[in-house]
């Protein structure tokens, strides 16, 4: 399966672990647009939109894994994108550039552990 990072984090560059990356200019809402799109257009949801805590899930810095699917739509995917978005809509977003490259350093870490699981799942 051909892989995708899909990402607002200005921290990435145009590849990461071996993946492409493809930067979404805008906040939280604009990456659940973005993924939404592309659930929609032939990828399916590898990562979660949904980071595991709430202070990240408040983080306007966001990384996912996406698929190449032979399938059109991701209904599981999509399903838990839109729980993803209402989580984040009922916590908020705290956007403070004190943090933001804090933010994106975690976010960084947290995308190469996911990338070093779907690798050993995919040798497996």
């Amino acid at each position: 399966m051909k892989y995708l990072i899909l990402c607002n984090n200005s921290s990435l560059g145009p590849e990461e672990h071996g993946l492409a990356v493809k930067h979404v200019p805008g906040d939280v809402g604009a990456m659940y647009d973005a993924i939404s799109d592309h659930l929609q257009n032939g990828y399916v949801l590898v990562s979660s939109p949904l980071p595991a805590n709430v202070p990240l899930i408040r983080s306007p810095v966001r990384s996912v894994i996406l698929g190449k699917s032979a399938r059109r739509y991701d209904a599981h995917g999509l399903l838990t994108l839109e729980k993803a978005r209402g989580r984040t809509d009922v916590l908020g977003v705290a956007d403070d550039s004190r943090t933001r490259s804090d933010l994106e350093f975690i976010d960084k870490d947290q995308l190469a552990r996911a990338v070093a699981q779907l690798k050993e799942l995919d040798s497996a």
